[in-house]
């Protein structure tokens, strides 16, 4: 089985590995302010952030509500999946999501994987994940390719990405409780109920915006680089849903314009329970419900323009350009232009240097202003 590779955090990515998945219902969304109200139903976030910064700053601050839930019971219970594979974490953070919502359609393979997996430790579960060759396939078609000429001299571009290595963890509601699930834990940690008149993702929303303060200690969120997503119902699913309940709608109020007013009230009832609605009102909704056919209709054909530039987003990631570049380069070798363009470069750079040089030079540095010391009268 090939190694598992690094996902970017693309909410395209993710709703493609969605489908790939064969899972049905569901896609991925970038949450850009918390401060928004979430807009339709929302089943778990992704959190990224830098794994060796955090870490870190854990060891000096520790969260005060952070609750590791050590029952085997519950925890086995939860599809929570200790990560054992290196890279795997994006689908960790995913299925984490997808497997403890008992509304989504999961589709034939991952529905195998929860089934076979149930009652499993955290532990074996991660073995399940990393030893199911699909996972790994789907996974790495929608990661960059990596370059096959590496230069000799690796050590200190491989210790900075070790230091700018990141990590997704996710955020569901389980039971009435908001759970963290993070696979380089050993258990999951229970952030507690939220309040009976409030959503879920309202207590989620007091989480997040604490632990970023936590991890930032206090200062502005500049140079962190955390990235949220959340997973949601499938839009395009969602607006063909509304459109045809529209369209049904419509269909019946054209159609009481037409028909004896004993029927006008059989079709009333079915718009406006108990309402008898005249002819000229039924005008008046008519239009009313096509504004909100245009309205739908236009959202329903964003979500699938966007649908439709994940794809082509996906296909210029994944391409590999070495081929292409390398032939270009070839030419222009052959053709005797590579000279030229070298030396053109070269003295482009030498240009800009000589004038940064004396751009300094000409700088002056102003020393400090000594007073003379008074004389004794």
């Amino acid at each position: 089985m090939n190694q598992w590779r690094e996902l970017e955090s693309d909410p395209g990515i993710f709703t493609l590995l969605i489908e790939e998945f064969g899972v049905k219902g569901a896609q991925v969304e970038e949450i850009y302010d918390l401060s928004k109200p979430m807009k339709g139903h929302v089943y778990g976030f992704i959190f990224l952030f830098k794994w060796i910064e955090e870490r870190r700053s854990r060891r000096k601050i520790q969260h005060i509500d952070e609750s590791f839930v050590e029952n085997e019971e519950i925890v086995n219970d939860i599809f929570f999946a200790q990560q054992v594979i290196p890279n795997s974490c994006a689908t960790h953070a995913l299925l984490s999501v997808l497997l403890n919502c008992p509304h989504i359609d999961l589709g034939e393979n991952v529905s195998k994987l929860k089934d076979f997996s149930k009652n499993f430790n955290p532990e074996n579960k991660g073995y399940v994940i990393g030893n199911l060759p699909e996972l790994a396939m789907s996974h790495n078609k929608f990661a960059r390719p990596e370059p096959k000429l590496l230069p000799e001299k690796t050590n200190s571009i491989s210790s900075a990405r070790a230091l700018e290595a990141f990590h997704f963890v996710s955020y569901v509601p389980i039971k009435g409780r908001l759970f963290e699930l993070d696979g380089l834990k050993p258990y999951p940690i229970d952030h507690g109920p939220w309040g009976e008149q409030e959503d879920w993702t309202e207590k989620f929303r007091r989480v997040i915006t604490e632990r970023l303060g936590i991890a930032t200690g206090g200062e502005p969120y500049h140079d962190i680089r955390y990235n949220l997503m959340a997973v949601v119902a499938d839009r395009v699913t969602e607006f063909e849903e509304e459109l045809e309940k529209l369209t049904n709608e419509s269909i019946l109020i054209v159609g009481a314009d037409h028909i004896s007013p004993q029927c006008i009230y059989i079709v009333s009832l079915l718009i406006h329970v108990g309402t008898f609605v005249l002819p000229q009102e039924l005008a008046l909704e008519l239009h009313d419900v096509e504004l909100r056919m245009t309205t739908c209709e236009t959202a329903l054909r964003e979500e699938k323009d966007k649908r439709k530039k994940y794809y082509v987003d996906h296909c210029r990631r994944t391409h590999n350009y070495d081929p292409f570049i390398c032939t270009f380069l070839t030419m222009l070798a052959q053709e005797g232009h590579m000279g030229q363009l070298v030396e053109q470069h070269t003295s482009l750079k030498r240009r800009l240097a000589q004038s940064m040089a004396q751009k300094r030079s000409h700088i002056k540095v102003k020393r400090p202003y000594k007073r003379r010391p008074k004389k004794n009268v």
